[in-house]
């Protein structure tokens, strides 16, 4: 087997598919819409029948493969006839790259996120601070010299209370822009060891805060270690803000706690790098300055 098995069944790691707020109904193209920015998400986990395309949206098939048809005449998805099967085209990582692209963050971070994924033999994998206050997966390399590793896309949302990324953004937050992220995102427990008390939570961000990297033991996947540390870089102003979090991710098969623990210098080595070259971008004068004192 090449990978370890470290994911749950694929269709619980997307977001789940809600009305709004209210309970309510939501405006029909609304909703259309929705649904289908949803079948996007299911179809980047690979191919699906009609059928159960229709299920996950809980909608007839009438309902789905119209929305199938729309996103196909649009270009981004494709029916295979032999299988009778949906899977996503180029089209959408298309728009992905490009945006990278006009950003800059993969020619200035290439090079360096591959060097620390070679030096640590893991998976490293980067995210990045959007002016929502939201984390977003850009990039991922693993080690060389590894023959097994964890899959870098075994979730699609990124846990702020359970992932070590999330938890080093957090950490870098003013402390009253912290748990309205929390309620915003909920705190739904993926493992027994994953921490949904505030002390408990709060500890832990004080604790990331102080070290200047953040661990995650298991809280996420079972099967699975990881450490973060932010990117800080300065705005224009003056004050520094956490644009993007590097992490190492390894299997508890294959690295302890401790062990895992002793790459903290050469992550924090890398992260000063990337604070040196990150481009520089108009819309960071949005992201929240860094926080100061001790949470």
């Amino acid at each position: 087997m090449d990978k370890p098995r470290v994911q749950r069944l694929r269709t619980r790691h997307l977001e789940p598919f809600a009305t709004d707020s209210d309970g309510g109904k939501l405006p029909r193209g609304v909703l259309s819409l929705r649904r289908g920015l949803r079948l996007l998400e299911l179809l980047g986990e690979g191919g699906w029948s009609l059928a159960d395309l229709a299920r996950q949206l809980d909608v007839n098939k009438a309902i789905a493969l119209r929305l199938l048809d729309e996103l196909r005449n649009a270009a981004y998805v494709y029916r295979d006839d032999t299988s009778a099967t949906y899977y996503l085209t180029y089209k959408l990582s298309n728009l992905g790259l490009r945006k990278l692209s006009q950003t800059r963050v993969l020619d200035q971070t290439n090079g360096v996120l591959r060097e620390l994924a070679n030096e640590t033999g893991e998976l490293v994998r980067l995210a990045v601070v959007e002016p929502d206050q939201r984390l977003t997966w850009v990039l991922a390399f693993t080690g060389a010299r590894r023959s097994l590793h964890i899959d870098p896309n075994y979730r699609l949302t990124i846990g702020y209370n359970t992932l070590a990324t999330g938890k080093a953004w957090l950490a870098q937050l003013p402390i009253d822009q912290v748990w309205p992220i929390f309620i915003r995102e909920g705190l739904e427990p993926l493992t027994p060891h994953t921490k949904t008390d505030r002390t408990a939570i709060d500890a832990d961000l004080w604790l990331c805060h102080e070290r200047g990297f953040a661990s995650s033991n298991e809280e996420n996947e079972l099967g699975v270690r990881a450490i973060a540390a932010p990117i800080s870089i300065a705005k224009l102003s003056g004050e520094r803000c956490c644009v993007g979090v590097v992490s190492v991710a390894a299997p508890t098969s294959r690295m302890t706690q401790l062990g895992l623990e002793a790459h903290p210098p050469l992550l924090k080595a890398t992260v000063a790098r990337l604070d040196e070259i990150w481009p520089m971008d108009d819309k960071l004068q949005s992201i929240p300055r860094v926080y100061k004192t001790t949470h």
